[in-house]
């Protein structure tokens, strides 16, 4: 196959990585697993740029993505309709995604197994027609976020103590957002501290990540929060991987679900993404949208 690689330099693993001996590390690995592959090395301000630009090209068979999973997310939204593959190198601070694929870790064996996997069909939800890979989130954990933007940080480590300090500013005035929604499930309204649809159920992932990216259903968490009492008990069984068990969350399938907020005063993201604020949300999942490599000894199929 040739491939395209894109590196973003500014991704948190990257960052302390020498990209000079890593670009010659893909090639070697790719080339000997009989692959044509060219790579660049960006930074985080010229990825979307890059991306694009190749996604937009013809000649090619796969991208070859290694940085966070905002940049995984930009380049699967820019594969999302196409015969590409896209193969996904962890160097963020969650890697979800590429959790999800089965994917090492560890990038250099990352780069060991994509060289060497296999293609499957997973899926890609969209959000008023924009894919993501992941999560859209409204209230607690979108503040978070908002919250985190505001702190210094430079390394992996770094976004992560980043973060624990943000989650207690958020924790002091706990969101609370009123929304109505339909779904294939049922439909309701309420107010909600977080609301989150996933690309797939989380299940009992003390990370949230979903194991089962083709089973073809978004995952909506609902969840109530009034008291700090409350938010404590959410966040305990968030950190537990007991979510799913949570007397705090209302959790449900759905095939598409529509999204009515009342103001325009909320914090919401997209796949760890701060974004302008949508008032009307549609959201559907579309199975086997993306083609994407995993191990060759991968469970997927």
């Amino acid at each position: 196959m040739h491939l395209k690689g894109i590196f973003n330099r500014d991704g948190g693993t990257f960052k302390t990585t020498d990209m000079d001996a890593f670009h010659r590390l893909a090639t070697n690995i790719f080339t000997d697993a009989g692959h044509d592959f060219d790579c660049d090395i960006v930074a985080g301000e010229d990825v979307k740029e890059a991306i694009e630009k190749i996604a937009e090209g013809t000649g090619f068979d796969g991208m070859i993505v290694g940085g966070g999973d905002g940049t995984v997310s930009l380049a699967a939204g820019c594969l999302h309709g196409k015969n590409k593959l896209l193969g996904v190198v962890p160097a963020g601070t969650m890697n979800l995604f590429a959790r999800s694929l089965g994917i090492s870790l560890d990038i250099e064996e990352a780069l060991q197994e994509l060289a060497n996997g296999r293609p499957v069909g997973v899926d890609m939800p969209t959000i008023n027609d924009r894919p993501f890979i992941h999560q859209f989130s409204v209230g607690l954990h979108a503040t978070m976020i908002k919250n985190r933007e505001k702190l210094d940080y430079d390394s992996r480590l770094g976004k992560i103590s980043a973060s624990t300090r943000a989650w207690i500013d958020t924790l002091r005035e706990v969101p609370n957002v009123q929304v109505r929604y339909q779904s294939d499930h049922g439909d309701g309204e309420g107010r909600f501290a977080l609301l989150g649809i996933s690309n797939n159920r989380i299940h009992n992932n003390a990370v949230p990540f979903s194991d089962s990216p083709q089973g073809g259903k978004l995952g909506v968490y609902l969840v109530r929060a009034e008291y700090f009492d409350d938010v404590v008990g959410f966040a305990m069984d968030y950190l537990t991987g007991h979510l799913e068990d949570s007397e705090h969350v209302t959790l449900f399938d759905a095939d598409r679900i529509t999204l009515d907020f009342a103001d325009s005063d909320m914090d919401q993201s997209l796949d760890g993404d701060l974004i302008d604020v949508i008032d009307h949300a549609v959201i559907e999942q579309h199975p086997g949208a993306v083609n994407v490599l995993v191990p060759d000894d991968s469970d997927l199929r």
